[in-house]
Order: structure tokens, then sequence, then C-alpha cells
């Protein structure tokens, strides 16, 4: 003979009470075992969704909380343009097909637009991970990819809501009016055919520039640095000393590097008249001394080699190299050199005067150390 335990007889009482209350029409009340677990379900923190995680709008944001890993070398796929499939002509009429191509450039700048809050997002997160670690030496602790997140993010976000306001009003007509106001995308949100068209503009503006002749700043010109302006290696990364660099440039040498990294706005290109020269050494403090950071920052983390096809004619047409028409290894092999006169030079500017006053078929093949 079986004898039942207490939780046995507990089961089958409640169970008889369970069925008397079902069958009076009452509903019966929870079990605490499972009152417990949904309260621990209500207070504890959402799980991501799998399918979150695999969205590439929200790819630096995932990485930065830890939620994948983050490549050293690449910034996130949010960083740039989505990708723009539009439909192809089928046997509808032209009005449905052009309805379909205007949704297909809504969905695309819709997706570039949330990027960029994302990435703004996963940028606070940083920068308070990089105060907290670093402070002021944050540049020691940075990947590249890190570097060129907030870089890319800090240029993208003051343009969040005036590009907004215009994808709203102008919806699928926008496509038509961004080539003549190219200064208000994010970099999220340009196109294909405009990537082309601005990368198209730069390259005939540095081949006009290069064909009057500039002739590179002299040692003189570029080395009188006051004693003590020169903290270790790559001092370059500071604006200040790029700034000292700068100033013995004179106006045409000047206007010449802002044509060579298309800094400077084509207005004055319309007008035919060159930019005030302050203004011009402001954009070129600024530009060469993040060069140079990222030049050490890519040296440190794996080097060219590391680069996604995409980052490759990024980092080129940054330093004032022509991406379009040529292949991929031939710009590898041109970075290449040029991160190596960098590394040469350890960044003290030399190196990036000499290189931008040149083409790549002229470049020296070395650059004495000093």
């Amino acid at each position: 003979m079986t004898t039942r335990g207490p939780s046995t007889a507990h089961a089958a009482v409640s169970r008889i009470h369970t069925s008397h209350l079902q069958n009076a029409g009452i509903r019966p009340p929870r079990p605490l075992c499972a009152v417990i677990a949904s309260s621990r379900r209500f207070y504890s923190p959402p799980a991501t969704p799998p399918e979150d995680l695999d969205r590439p709008e929200k790819s630096a944001l995932v990485a930065i909380k830890g939620l994948r890993p983050l490549d050293p070398v690449n910034p996130p796929r949010s960083t740039r343009p989505p990708d723009l499939k539009l439909p192809k002509r089928g046997d509808e009429n032209v009005a449905m097909y052009y309805f379909r191509v205007g949704r297909a450039y809504g969905g695309f700048y819709w997706v570039g637009i949330k990027a960029v809050w994302f990435n703004f997002q996963a940028t606070r997160l940083l920068k308070e991970r990089i105060q907290k670690d670093a402070g002021e030496k944050w540049l020691g602790v940075v990947k590249r990819s890190e570097f060129q997140l907030l870089e890319r993010n800090s240029h993208d976000i003051g343009k969040l809501p005036l590009f907004g306001v215009l994808v709203a009003l102008l919806g699928e007509w926008l496509p038509l009016l961004v080539p003549f106001m190219p200064g208000v995308v994010p970099g999220t949100c340009c196109f294909p055919k405009q990537l082309e068209g601005m990368r198209k503009k730069a390259e005939e503006r540095r081949r006009r520039s290069f064909r009057q002749g500039i002739s590179e700043p002299s040692k003189e010109q570029i080395s009188e640095i006051p004693e003590g302006a020169e903290t270790g290696d790559w001092p370059m990364t500071g604006k200040d000393y790029a700034a000292l660099k700068l100033k013995g440039l004179r106006d045409d040498q000047l206007f010449h590097l802002s044509c060579t990294l298309d800094l400077h706005n084509r207005m004055w290109d319309r007008i035919q008249l060159p930019p005030p020269s302050w203004l011009l050494r402001r954009g070129l403090s600024k530009r060469l001394s993040y060069l140079t950071k990222d030049d050490k920052l890519l040296s440190r983390d794996g080097g060219v080699p590391k680069l996604s096809s995409d980052e490759t004619i990024i980092a080129c047409e940054q330093r004032g190299l022509d991406v379009l028409g040529k292949r991929e290894e031939i710009l590898r092999n041109d970075l290449t050199w040029w991160l190596a006169r960098q590394n040469d030079d350890r960044g003290k500017g030399d190196a990036i005067f000499t290189m931008l006053f040149r083409r790549p078929n002229a470049w020296p093949p070395q650059i004495t150390k000093k």
C-alpha cells in the first residue's frame, strides 16, 4: 500500500477545488509560483530581439553595447549609406513605376536618418566610457573604428533636423533636389549616384589645382615650430600644431591644399574668388589633424590590409587621392605608401605636405626622418 505525501494530497485537493470553481463559472486563483514568475518577467529588462541585432542602422549601437563584436579598423555599417534597391521596370505604367522608385528612395532616406540617431546614441555611450577610462588621453584607448564613428556622427548629427524636415516635406521628390544642396545631406543618406557625382567634382577641382603648378612649401615655411610645440610622436594630431605648420604658407598654397582635400564650399568656385586665408587655415588645420589621427590609429590597428573595400575608397578620397576608375589594388597601394611615409615622419607634418603637393606617381621613395 502506497502512502500519499502531503504534496500529493495538496495537489489533488487543488485540482478538485479548481474544477468546482470552473464549473461554477469562477476563474480560479493563479498559483503562487506563477505569480512570482510573472513578476520577475515584468521587472526584468526586456531582451533585445534577435532581429534588432541584424538591422544595419543599429549596428554601431549594438557593437558599442557589446552585443556584437566591434571591428577594430572598419567602423560599423551604420556609418555608411544603406543599400539602395531600386525596382526594375515591369509591365506597369510610368506613373506606377516612378511611384515605386519614390518609395524606394523614401525607405532609403528613412533608414539613413534612423542610422544617424542610433549612431548618436552609440557615441554618447562611447564618450561616457572614454571619459571614465582615459579622459584627455582618449586617442590612446579608442580603436580606429570607434574614432571614425565619433567623427562621422559629429558630421551627420548637425544635419539631421533640417534634412529630416526636407524628407517629411518633399518625400520622393527629394532626390531631384539633393544634387543642388549636398551640404545638408548626412553621410548616411548619400545615394550611389550622388556619391559618384560628388567624387567627380572633387577630382576635377583637384586636377585644376594641380594644373596651376603651385610650388610645394619649402623647409623654411613648414619647419619653424616654436619650442615646446612638438610633444612626442605624431604631434600633427593636435589642431594647434597643424595651425602652426600652416602659418608660413602662402595664400595660393593654402588654396591648393583646400582644393586637393575638397574642403571649401563650391560657392567660391562659382564666384571665381578664393576664400579668405583665415577660413582656409581653420578648415585645413582641422582636416590635417584628423588625417594624422586616422593614420596613427590605422597603422596601429592593422593597416590597409584590414580595411574593407568601401572603407579603402573613403580613406583614399579623404586624403586627396583620386578613386574613380581605379582598381582596388591601386588604391590600397597608394594608401599603404601614404601610411608608410607618415610613419617615417612620425606625424610631424613634413610628409603629409609633400604628398598633398605631388601626385602619387611623383611621391618620393623615402622621406628622411628628423
